[in-house]
């Protein structure tokens, strides 16, 4: 018979192996009123939501809610929930104290800036079903009920972490292949009059989404990225061709003469003319 005891020790979710302590477990339920922002500085809150579409603050950052998504909010940070629609948001609560979660600071389940929204869909009813009986044991008065809400309560925070692993993986590799195809598409049209709102448009998702995906995979914004391309022809142009700054200009997008000469100071450091200056002297003095 293989010992799983050791094995076991080793890939506990919380450190020392402490079990979490339920605080409290009850049903939410919101209309468009919804909450207050408050928060809970002597526990950690998970919250799932069984029916109904709605909207969570947590710390300033808003997120939709549907079926099947859960929200985990570590102590003290500020949080409010409320329906979007007619019909009210209805899910379960809970609190955790003594929460020990490996890597992480006490009665925290993630590390800032974790997303803390969950958009788990069917992957969610392990978890359901953990809280359903997480609250039939609550309610258990007889001796011994609070060990077993403690090793249900652990379960429960076990099965949640590990489905916002998944979907966290899957997040980062859905958003490394919309930050490689935004790339590809402004590699084939930089030179074009493209706004935010069109790049995202021909990406099929928001500006704002785009905005913060590109950022993550390229270190600047869509636009910011044209920008870069748009000086590095000018400077190739400028530094292998006779063509006159403003033809370089137009061929690289700018219609505006001036605009484009104190654009590329900024970036350069040094106007286009003094750039192709620079650089035929380097050639000349090899030569």
């Amino acid at each position: 018979m293989q010992d799983f005891t050791a094995q076991m020790y080793e890939r506990s979710s919380f450190e020392g192996n402490q079990l979490p302590t339920l605080v409290y477990i009850g049903p939410l339920q919101l209309g468009r009123e919804g909450q207050e922002l408050h928060s809970h500085p002597g526990y950690a809150e998970l919250t799932y939501v069984r029916a109904g579409e709605g909207i969570v603050d947590v710390d300033g950052q808003r997120e939709p809610l549907a079926p099947g998504d859960f929200v985990l909010c570590g102590a003290g940070e500020p949080h409010s929930y409320h329906a979007s629609g007619e019909q009210p948001l209805v899910g379960i609560s809970c609190g955790f104290a003594q929460l020990l979660c490996r890597g992480m600071e006490e009665n925290q389940f993630l590390t800032h800036p974790d997303q803390p929204v969950v958009h788990a869909g069917t992957g969610g009813r392990t978890l359901d079903a953990l809280l359903t009986v997480l609250e039939q044991a609550a309610m258990d008065q007889s001796a011994g009920s609070a060990e077993v809400c403690s090793y249900l309560a652990a379960a429960a925070v076990t099965a949640a972490l590990r489905i916002h692993r998944s979907a966290a993986e899957r997040s980062e590799q859905v958003h490394y292949e919309l930050g490689a195809r935004t790339r590809m598409y402004l590699d084939r049209h930089y030179l074009e009059p493209l706004r935010l709102d069109q790049i995202a448009q021909a990406m099929g998702v928001s500006k704002f989404h785009l905005d913060r995906v590109f950022r993550e995979y390229a270190d600047c914004s869509p636009v910011q990225y044209m920008i870069r391309r748009r000086m590095a022809r000018a400077q190739m142009l400028l530094a292998s061709t006779d063509l006159t700054v403003r033809r370089i200009a137009e061929q690289c997008g700018y219609d505006n003469y001036n605009y484009f000469t104190s654009l590329f100071r900024k970036i350069i450091g040094m106007t286009p003319r003094e750039y192709r200056k620079t650089v035929q002297g380097r050639a000349g003095r090899r030569g």
